[in-house]
């Protein structure tokens, strides 16, 4: 019973896609359901996730902890940033509408980093790769109609921007 018990177990742990699974669990006691959804099947998938691994359709940037907005205890989450920047260069409102257009690994829900998560991407940019170490990025954090908060990729001091500038954009999206 031992070796059909390990038998179904490592069926059922290769067969984990992204559905609804049933895990059958063998006992010599009984035998009982268990019921797991896509997001319980994220999670445990997400559990070995570190920064720069590909995931969600570009590469984790952040893995949220205790203490940190979107944290929930016993779940990963965090930001996964695109694996490239979008265009060489533009205004705000032009990075605000490629984020939004984005639409890597089937996702729709792309957007332009807040000026913290911008920080985040800085702090782990060579994890995450590609930007470009000389140059602003662009970040959704507005100071008034005129000015949003950039961030240098090669000193890391965030500044108030002209939105009328142009700035590097990698867009971000939450998992």
């Amino acid at each position: 019973m031992k070796n059909l018990k390990s038998f179904f177990f490592s069926i059922s742990r290769r067969s984990l896609v992204k559905c609804a699974l049933v895990c059958t669990v063998f006992s010599t006691a009984a035998v009982s359901s268990v019921y797991a959804s896509e997001t319980a099947v994220a999670a445990s998938s997400a559990g070995q996730l570190k920064i720069g691994d590909n995931h969600g359709g570009g590469k984790v940037a952040y893995v949220f902890q205790s203490g940190d907005e979107g944290y929930v205890a016993g779940q990963i989450h965090g930001v996964v940033a695109s694996r490239q920047d979008l265009g060489n260069g533009t205004t705000w409102e032009k990075a605000v509408q490629l984020c939004q257009e984005y639409r890597a690994g089937g996702f729709s829900d792309w957007r332009l980093p807040s000026k913290a998560e911008l920080n985040r991407l800085y702090a782990n940019k060579i994890a995450v790769g590609g930007f470009k170490n000389h140059h602003y990025y662009w970040s959704s954090s507005e100071s008034d109609k005129n000015d949003a908060w950039d961030q240098s990729f090669r000193s890391g001091v965030q500044n108030l921007g002209y939105k009328l500038d142009n700035n590097y954009v990698r867009a971000v999206r939450t998992f």
